[in-house]
């Protein structure tokens, strides 16, 4: 189960779902007290090996807790966004996921034009200790799982963070190593006129690959910068579970990385 399904699979049974949403006015002020009472912490955590359901459900608290604690940075620049790393702030305390952003690595790897939204940007870097830092950045300049437009419909907290592989390597694996390493952020422009969109984005790490599918929806991205990409696929029932298909290409046509066929 990848960390988008577990988050719909929350998203779909979470009782708070029926309940009248607090005013905006009460929520500012609850995170405002939440901030002064998480900022001089620490936790250190344990360091027994974490199962996939685990995982999963952590980075899904990053998400509800990154959108209402640590978003002053809406008007932070790409390279303070990586050096804030919400990631780690939001997230888990331990040194796996303190990765420290190479400055001179960020850079915008691609743009994707949403019907209704504009051009969202995707940019990302990499991190001294062999991680990697991804985020996407809305036409208003907010990060996409920050809460801070009303396009934003959440998504992973944009940061810092551990390949699939170093997870693995630091305890009991987690993921399944299938040559795709993505996260995904979300944009609900029905307000306006549009669609639903799920953004995947992240690292190709067969080599050779050139362009990234989704089977299901029949949409491609061109694999940039040698092992990036970034494809936005519209959601007709964001509520429900919609399937996706990833495959990579090469240059002939074949597929050298596959995101639901196991080895």
């Amino acid at each position: 189960m990848s960390n988008s399904e577990a988050l719909d699979l929350l998203r779909r049974y979470d009782p708070a779902r029926r309940l009248e949403a607090v005013p905006r006015q009460e929520r500012e002020v609850l995170r405002d007290r939440i901030v002064v009472l998480l900022a001089p912490r620490r936790v250190v955590r344990s360091r027994r090996p974490r199962p996939l359901v685990t995982l999963a459900a952590a980075s899904a608290v990053a998400v509800i807790v990154g959108v209402g604690v640590a978003w002053s940075a809406g008007s932070w620049s790409p390279l303070e966004l990586f050096q804030a790393n919400p990631q780690h702030l939001n997230g888990s305390t331990d040194g796996l996921w303190d990765q420290q952003v190479v400055p001179e690595s960020v850079i915008e790897v691609a743009t994707l034009d949403i019907p209704a939204v504009g051009t969202v940007g995707f940019w990302s870097g990499q991190t001294a200790q062999h991680g990697w830092c991804a985020a996407l950045q809305l036409p208003s300049g907010a990060w996409v799982g920050t809460g801070k437009d009303r396009l934003d419909a959440g998504g992973t907290v944009p940061g810092c963070g551990p390949t699939r592989e170093q997870v693995n390597g630091a305890g009991t694996p987690v993921y399944v190593i299938d040559g795709f390493d993505y996260q995904e952020g979300d944009v609900d422009a029905r307000s306006v006129g549009g669609s639903f969109w799920r953004i995947r984005y992240g690292t190709v790490s067969v080599p050779g690959a050139v362009r990234v599918s989704d089977l299901v929806s029949g949409r491609s991205a061109v694999v940039v910068h040698g092992d990036l990409f970034a494809l936005a696929t519209p959601d007709p029932n964001p509520m429900g579970q919609t399937p996706v298909h990833l495959v990579a290409y090469d240059a002939d046509g074949k597929i050298v990385a596959d995101d639901v066929r196991r080895p």
